[in-house]
């Protein structure tokens, strides 16, 4: 089942495999929350994901043990676990994840997407997206810890590489750019407000990075989340606005 995604402007509004959510609203940087993060040692559990080449941009991955079934939708795996995913022909390839997988280091996360192919340099700001849109993302979504609150409720933070369109007028051209000098990547605080029925991401103000292999068709993202252990969930997907959208499927129970 297909976790659907669509953005619009600065809202973001998702849904879970089974569940229609509240909106997602990403908050302006004027209005950036800032909550201190601290890093500790290694959690017990973890399968480290070798990064190596950092200056060129490279990643490795190492083997890792299998991921648990799950009943439907996307595969929601612990980090340090790792999985395939089938080809998706009818999707473009730097959308179609074909392998996911993760460690953690105290509370430094390490996100590899294994993507069919990573283009050098891809098309921004494509007619039908409109100026503020996103219009490219690749996000992992943190589940901190279990509780009895919807699947959409407990997301707590959100780990992603992402493109915002620009365009001045509406029949601004595309441009063709490199891929990594366009896509940024950010970590996200999940904010839920009840009353209203919605969800602000909110920016977190710490360094993500991002590591592309245009060799390994991988793209890596490394950053610290507040409160993640061994035991914290994640949640892998992709999103082009115009062209669909992809995760890591659940294999049949």
């Amino acid at each position: 089942m297909f976790k659907g995604i669509l953005l619009v402007g600065l809202v973001l509004l998702a849904a879970a495999c089974t569940t229609t959510p509240a909106e997602l609203f990403v908050v302006p940087e004027t209005e950036h929350e800032s909550k201190p993060v601290t890093a500790s040692g290694p959690k017990q559990g973890s399968t480290p994901v070798t990064v190596s080449g950092a200056g060129r941009g490279t990643a490795a991955l190492t083997v890792s043990e299998e991921p648990a079934d799950c009943p439907g939708g996307y595969l929601r795996m612990l980090p340090g676990q790792s999985a395939f995913d089938p080809v998706a022909e009818d999707i473009p390839a730097y959308i179609d994840i074909v392998g996911a997988a993760s460690s953690i280091d105290g509370e430094i996360l390490t996100a590899v997407f294994s993507l069919r192919e990573i283009p050098e340099e891809m098309e921004f700001n494509r007619e039908g997206v409109k100026d503020l849109h996103s219009e490219y993302m690749w996000t992992v979504e943190i589940f901190v810890e279990s509780s009895e609150a919807s699947e959409f409720e407990q997301i707590e933070y959100m780990l992603g590489a992402v493109y915002s369109a620009r365009r001045v007028l509406a029949d601004t051209p595309a441009a063709t750019r490199p891929f990594q000098e366009a896509v940024r990547s950010t970590l996200w605080k999940a904010k839920h407000d009840h009353e209203q029925d919605v969800t602000f991401l909110i920016n977190v103000p710490v360094h993500v990075r991002m590591l592309v292999s245009h060799e390994e068709d991988t793209l890596t993202l490394i950053g610290e989340v507040p409160g993640i252990t061994s035991q914290s969930t994640l949640l892998f997907s992709t999103y082009d606005i115009l062209l669909g959208q992809d995760g890591v499927s659940c294999r049949p129970g």
